[in-house]
């Protein structure tokens, strides 16, 4: 599962050290959450798994959740950035979803770790499971930004927030129903699909 982090052979030696153990911690967590839930597994089990201690383990991962969660977290305001750097003529519906698949794309769908991640994912509470997309400041940076492509005010107009909550639902959605069962199709392409007919509507026949 590739995230927005520098390429590591750019970084010096001591990064790229930080960087390598952070991977195995993530890995290893991962794993274990998958195997065991992830409600049974402690920071101590991971650290214990990983060869280090508990006060190592937390200088290089701020929680548990993070290990889980913190690859959909990362880069959420790149989906703003996204939007903003797409053509200012293009129609605002697919300039969302654009900036959306731009970003989940960065996600590798059809490796290993994938697969483990939907296994830890489907362990854990149904809270941690809700993990959004965008946070409610960005989604909010979103619409503001949206809105001034359509040349209209917030408060005063629906169709920019109606689009992005529109797109943002979507996206969640298929999230959910990649999560709900072992499927042949990559979260990426679910993605792409249910943004698809978000943006040309749903067929009923």
């Amino acid at each position: 599962m590739s995230t927005t982090d520098p390429e590591p052979s750019a970084l010096p030696l001591r990064e790229r050290q930080r960087l390598a153990l952070r991977a195995d911690i993530q890995q290893v967590a991962l794993q274990l959450f998958a195997d065991q839930g992830y409600d049974h597994v402690t920071t101590e089990a991971i650290a214990e798994e990983v060869g280090i201690s508990p006060s190592t383990f937390f200088r290089h991962v701020p929680s548990k959740e993070h290990l889980l969660l913190g690859a959909t977290q990362r880069g959420r305001a790149q989906i703003v950035a996204n939007f903003h750097a797409r053509p200012h003529d293009e129609d605002v519906a697919a300039s969302i979803a654009a900036a959306i698949l731009a970003r989940t794309s960065q996600f590798v769908d059809d490796d290993e770790t994938m697969e483990l991640w939907r296994r830890a994912m489907v362990s854990a509470p149904a809270d941690l499971r809700r993990a959004t997309l965008l946070s409610r400041e960005d989604c909010d940076s979103l619409v503001a930004a949206v809105a001034d492509r359509l040349g209209v005010e917030v408060g005063a107009d629906l169709r920019a927030g109606v689009l992005v909550r529109a797109s943002l639902a979507a996206v969640e959605y298929a999230y959910e129903w990649w999560l709900a069962d072992d499927r042949t199709e990559s979260l990426h392409v679910l993605t792409e699909r249910a943004l698809d007919l978000a943006t040309h509507g749903l067929a009923t026949s």
